[in-house]
């Protein structure tokens, strides 16, 4: 990451603030994978009913918000240092992906309102649902003219110099890497305290059969 702000190059017009390029879009598209993978794991747990793929379903959406909160703050800096504006509400793929952060925020209130398998049933169903906002908002940048939004990745390849692309890679793959680990240490967790609840509750089974 180091490498992004002292080796990367930079846009000749933007100057050093385009830096930021390399966090905003590979956190926006690692967004979008997140709750493609709670949409996996909705229609695994529907299929099998295992509580695993209920906890990756919402560990997932979990994560999904938190890099969709840093890809708007990144991107607004990036825009009003640019740009001269924080938010455009004209712009296709800001609204779309405004929308996609509430259908996920509803997810939660959905989750919480609900009461043993019925939540993990309704969440399923509703992230399954939900994820038909996310390819909406990833196209809607390319049916839309926009200049707060321009189109870096077109049908004939990469608009950017090649030194560019590769430590754009670079980024979206230590993004990547930092979903991945973050999904597997909250699973991880979550294990770890399921264990500990069933080992208390068999330890009060045989304290209070003595």
């Amino acid at each position: 990451m180091i490498g992004l702000f002292l080796v990367a190059p930079e846009d000749a017009d933007q100057g050093v603030i385009q830096r930021i390029f390399y966090f905003h879009v590979p956190i926006a598209l690692v967004s979008l994978v997140a709750f493609g993978v709670a949409c996996v794991a909705g229609i695994l747990y529907l299929r099998g009913g295992r509580e695993h793929w209920d906890e990756v379903g919402v560990v997932s959406v979990g994560l999904g918000m938190l890099f969709s909160v840093l890809t708007v703050i990144t991107g607004s800096i990036w825009a009003k240092a640019s740009w001269g504006t924080w938010w455009v509400w004209d712009d296709p793929r800001l609204v779309t992906y405004l929308v996609v952060i509430l259908l996920y925020a509803a997810y939660f209130v959905l989750r919480s309102s609900a009461e043993d398998n019925r939540r993990a049933r309704y969440s399923a169903v509703y992230g399954i649902f939900a994820f038909a906002g996310v390819p909406l908002s990833f196209y809607s940048v390319r049916v839309a003219q926009s200049f707060v939004h321009p189109v870096v990745f077109t049908r004939g390849g990469a608009d950017m110099p090649g030194s560019m692309l590769i430590w754009f890679v670079i980024s979206l793959v230590a993004m990547f890497g930092v979903f991945a680990t973050l999904l597997q240490l909250e699973l991880l967790q979550r294990r770890a305290d399921r264990a500990m609840r069933d080992l208390k509750t068999r330890l009060e089974a045989l304290m209070a059969g003595a």
